[in-house]
């Protein structure tokens, strides 16, 4: 079983026909439902997708909706930001350059260990591939 951290673009992306590279984030999210691969993120994920599907929709029955069933899937967890992760994310966005919010998402999966990760850069791409990110793991941690 592949162990993964996404990216909220990639949810949303799955879930909305129009979005670009649905069918390639639909796969990647019918992965997780089907129990092939577990996801581990951070709660910020979450508010991201409720509040996205909200404005991109207009609906707030289905952004609701959305939020219950997300937290309902069974392969799917979700971690919450204390002091060591917030330090840990921000020295990734500091040697990155990485988004804040994508911080939070590939320390999720440093700290994790997880197989590979899906985050978004600012260049509209995902990262993917061997390893969470282009960060090494060994550096994790080294605040000067």
């Amino acid at each position: 079983m592949r162990k993964l951290t996404i990216d909220s673009s990639v949810i949303i992306a799955s879930l909305l026909e129009k979005e670009p590279r649905h069918q390639e984030a639909l796969k990647i999210w019918e992965s997780i439902l089907s129990g092939e691969s577990v996801a581990i993120m951070p709660y910020s994920v979450l508010v991201e997708v409720v509040a996205a599907i909200r404005r991109r929709t207009g609906s707030k029955d289905l952004a609701c909706e959305v939020r219950k069933e997300i937290l309902e899937i069974e392969n799917l967890s979700f971690v919450v930001l204390d002091q060591k992760a917030a330090l840990e994310a921000s020295d990734l966005a500091i040697r990155t350059g990485v988004r804040g919010m994508d911080a939070l998402v590939i320390q999720v999966g440093v700290a994790q260990e997880l197989d590979q990760g899906l985050v978004n850069d600012p260049a509209r791409n995902w990262i993917n591939g061997e390893g969470v990110s282009p960060i090494d793991r060994n550096n994790r941690g080294d605040r000067r």
